[in-house]
């Protein structure tokens, strides 16, 4: 049982710190602009440490996790608690548990942690390859036959563990060289997932002469609720949500998870102890050792990059902050004084201002192009995973705005009415569970259905490089696409949404069957999903007697 808390307490840094190692491009658009893109990814790129002789990859963080017979991350959790059991259990004092987990957590993570001021450690950073490449193309007029630069031309590479206003200030110096070795006075921003975060800081700092055209797709600019959640004690179990999340790696990775392990996962949750355990270990243990053992892996890894705090909310700053780093005075603020201060500047200047510094960018005449996605599940960490989401960031965060369902539902007939009636109705999704007319910019905001956060289509590359390369501003009227559009992932292939495709997905959902609120529908949805288990286990057995 210790093992298994351990698991689902480490599976918040293993998800926040993995998932964008999976990022992927599907085929590159072919279209050009006039004026230099400069691509800014989000924090998937290899890091060096010890001057360079190695290298650490995202993906290396499952390896800590996992019981390879090294030293790794769940054997420290569950190993430095046992000899203060009788302090934390009897006492009740668990401060000397967490200073010693995050000692030892510590260790492993060294190679990549920043120091105390949110400062990477002497002799890490990005690649030496990376860096060759990156000082080779700033100096490079790299068009293309007919003069024009694909999204990729320039890829602005950079250390996306620092502090974002930091990395603005190289990237303003990358785009003033870009500007000299093509002769142009003006470049585009391609920007995905946290490189939005860069692009504000940018903006803030140095304003929008310099820019063409900025196409956002999968901003994390105005939060990631699973995070934001996760440090302000909404950490927590669903199982729905994990059965769809798997469903949905089954799809996006080959995962290959048998069908029989969902269902199992689904019965108990229908039949409550899934609730009922975690509510029991929310009681018994959060407080002490969950909530603890949270910050105490944190504060050795990912909470102390700066990147990571812009994606928290503005509005659980405050809360997150002091339960990882404790109240005004405390040791542990003094000790990270100077990260507190570079992560409450960010906050502050950007993330409380997100949508005027884009309404800014937009009257500077700067054309805009934003990309929204939903359809996946959102990473299940957390007590009520039903967030209309990319798998990483709610959609009502990454467009900017729109209104939206839960993934159980639709906008109710009276809303929808309401705004047709205020002529708004053609922002309302085909499966009534999007209403974009609430977004910043609804008329150049464009949302992609069964498309997770990481996984970049070719159509979505095609729409933002059309905005980047046109002299005016695009909307949504000027393309063939409709605002809504649903991507088949087996396939790779892209179609208008309507109402005869709008639920075609992964997974479905019942809210009666997967959140009964009467005794009735719940007697019902534990039935339900006691008969798809039996058809999933008589299939299992079937599978193995043919051996298929």
């Amino acid at each position: 049982m210790k093992k298994l808390l351990s698991l689902a307490i480490a599976a918040l840094l293993v998800f926040t710190m993995c998932v964008p190692a999976f990022a992927w491009q599907d085929r590159p658009s072919e279209i050009t602009a006039p004026d230099p893109v400069v691509y800014v990814a989000g924090d998937s790129g290899d890091i060096a440490y010890q001057n360079g002789e190695k290298v650490f990859s995202l993906s290396d963080i499952g390896d800590m996790f996992s019981d390879s017979g090294k030293k790794n991350v769940l054997e420290a959790v569950v190993n430095v608690l046992q000899p203060f059991l009788f302090e934390g259990l009897v006492l009740n004092k668990w401060d000397r548990y967490y200073a010693a987990l995050e000692k030892e957590i510590g260790e492993l993570f060294s190679p990549i942690a920043m120091d105390e001021n949110g400062n990477p450690k002497e002799g890490t950073g990005i690649t030496a390859d990376v860096l060759e490449e990156l000082d080779a193309s700033r100096h490079e007029d790299r068009a293309e036959s007919d003069g024009g630069y694909l999204e990729r031309s320039y890829m602005f590479y950079y250390d996306w563990r620092m502090d974002p206003m930091d990395v603005a200030v190289q990237l303003h110096d990358y785009i003033e060289d870009v500007k000299e070795a093509t002769g142009r006075d003006q470049v585009n921003l391609s920007v995905r997932c946290l490189g939005c975060n860069v692009m504000l800081a940018y903006v803030t700092q140095y304003g929008t002469e310099d820019i063409h055209g900025v196409a956002i797709d999968v901003a994390t600019s105005l939060g990631s609720e699973f995070l934001g959640g996760a440090l302000t004690g909404d950490f927590g179990i669903d199982g729905n949500s994990i059965s769809r999340f798997l469903r949905d790696l089954n799809v996006h990775s080959k995962a290959g998870i048998d069908e029989f392990v969902m269902a199992s996962i689904e019965l108990l949750a229908a039949s409550g102890l899934t609730k009922l355990n975690m509510d029991i270990l929310r009681k018994t243990l959060y407080e002490k050792i969950e909530k603890g053992v949270i910050f105490a892996l944190g504060t050795s890894t990912m909470l102390t990059m700066p990147c990571y705090w812009g994606m928290v909310p503005y509005d659980q700053f405050d809360e997150a902050v002091t339960n990882v780093f404790g109240p005004e005075g405390s040791e542990k603020r003094v000790k990270y004084a100077g990260l507190i201060e570079k992560i409450t500047r960010y906050n502050e200047e950007i993330k409380k201002n997100v949508l005027p510094i884009m309404q800014g960018v937009s009257d500077d005449g700067v054309n805009i192009a934003v990309i929204s996605k939903y359809g996946t599940q959102l990473l299940p960490v957390l007590k009520d995973g039903s967030t209309l989401a990319d798998f990483y960031v709610s959609t009502a965060n990454s467009s900017f705005g729109a209104t939206t369902s839960d993934v159980y539902s639709q906008l109710s007939d009276e809303y929808i009415a309401e705004r047709e009636a205020q002529g708004l109705g053609k922002y309302i999704s085909p499966d009534k569970q999007i209403d974009a007319s609430t977004c910043l910019f609804p008329d150049f905001t464009w949302f992609f259905k069964c498309v997770h956060h990481g996984y970049y289509t070719k159509e979505e590359t095609d729409i933002m490089m059309t905005v980047l390369a046109a002299d005016t501003q695009l909307t949504i009227d000027d393309f063939d696409w409709t605002q809504y559009i649903l991507f088949d992932y087996p396939t790779r292939t892209a179609v208008p949404m309507d109402e005869n495709n709008c639920h075609d997905m992964a997974w479905t959902v019942d809210e009666e069957t997967e959140r009964p609120q009467t005794f009735l529908q719940k007697v019902r949805a534990y039935f339900v999903k006691l008969g798809l288990w039996y058809r999933a286990f008589f299939q299992m057995i079937k599978n193995r007697i043919t051996k298929k």
